[in-house]
């Protein structure tokens, strides 16, 4: 079992309560701004993707989640449609892909498999994933986009530059036509050298990890007054300037149906987390930063919030177990920080 710090832990848990507290009592401001339940902003996917997730925790290729491992999924919009796709992860075993649902002309649509342990890397502001498998000294993969619900392949790539050591001629092909390596080098990473977002394996599947991924977890932008989203859409343009690769997401971290701004500064390990709390109309830092890899983990039964000691992190730069004295995790565990990466762009985008 990994182990985490145990003051960290529940003193963030502490300083994230007593600064929402007030925000909390204050019912006449709430309804002043018009912040509205997110559980009361609906949309059509949302019972089917429910429906299906419960499917999958009932069927063979379900792993019971013992921390963060076992069957995860993920809701992220792949194609910039408005509405999330659904990403069913059975394990982060070597050979489990994600199988990916959409939501497309009224009817859930099963897309396909993609990714490998698990989860794979999504460019947002291309609205591409990749589709990536690594053999005995070769790669072969694919980048996609999702349209009128099937995937497009944008290119496929291959080299088995890992087999030189072998004596193997070394080859390298773009969309299956052998290519010179500084072609391959140049048509490769003007994909991959874009921000990506690793993808599939974002909640267990907890009722409460459920519910609250299908019913709030996409309904922020909706049910949030404008007063807090101006102040959500400047803070992420005032950072995000900052750091490299930064990200945030928006997250209820004491079950206040207000939500808290996760700001990631990256995805080193020493890059965290930093979290502001809406009160009065302005947004106010915590004390104390959360996480490692620009991530932590999150009970959101209990409330906990849980961070890992960077030699327990696994080489996917993911959380993996967790073990915390006088702590019992229940099944509704989630990861936290990294659901958006932060851009002006992407401030505008989500917060219209």
């Amino acid at each position: 079992m990994k182990k985490i710090h145990a003051a960290a832990a529940f003193m963030i848990f502490a300083a994230v309560i007593s600064g929402c507290s007030d925000k909390k009592s204050d019912s006449s401001k709430k309804e002043a701004e018009k912040i509205v339940s997110p559980k009361t902003v609906t949309f059509e996917w949302q019972a089917p993707y429910k429906a299906k997730l419960e499917e999958f925790r009932k069927s063979a290729d379900y792993q019971e989640s013992n921390g963060i491992i076992g069957s995860m999924f993920d809701l992220r919009d792949l194609n910039s449609d408005g509405i999330p796709e659904l990403i069913i992860s059975p394990s982060d075993g070597a050979d489990s892909v994600c199988t990916i649902y959409t939501y497309y002309d009224g009817v859930l649509t099963e897309i396909g498999t993609n990714g490998n342990n698990g989860f794979f890397n999504f460019y947002p502001s291309a609205g591409i994933i990749n589709n990536e498998f690594q053999g005995s000294g070769f790669v072969m993969g694919e980048f996609r986009r999702i349209e009128s619900g099937l995937f497009v392949t944008e290119m496929t790539y291959y080299n088995n530059m890992d087999s030189v050591a072998s004596g193997a001629v070394i080859r390298y092909e773009i969309d299956k036509k052998e290519v010179l390596q500084a072609e391959y080098n140049e048509k490769f990473y003007s994909f991959a050298d874009q921000p990506s977002l690793t993808v599939g394996r974002k909640y267990t599947f907890g009722e409460n990890t459920i519910d609250y991924a299908v019913y709030c977890s996409e309904s922020w932008d909706d049910a949030a007054s404008s007063a807090m989203k101006k102040q959500f859409k400047n803070k992420i343009k005032e950072l995000s300037g900052e750091y490299e690769s930064a990200g945030f997401e928006l997250l209820d971290m004491n079950g206040d149906e207000c939500p808290e701004l996760i700001f990631s500064e990256g995805i080193s390990n020493q890059d965290s987390c930093r979290i502001f709390v809406y009160s009065d109309g302005e947004l106010a830092e915590i004390s104390e930063k959360l996480g490692i890899n620009g991530r932590f983990g999150f009970d959101n039964e209990k409330m906990v919030f849980f961070t890992i000691n960077p030699q327990d992190v696994d080489k996917y730069g993911s959380l993996t177990d967790i073990s915390l004295e006088g702590y019992e995790k229940s099944g509704s565990l989630m990861e936290c920080g990294r659901k958006y990466l932060a851009s002006d762009e992407t401030a505008l985008s989500i917060f219209d």
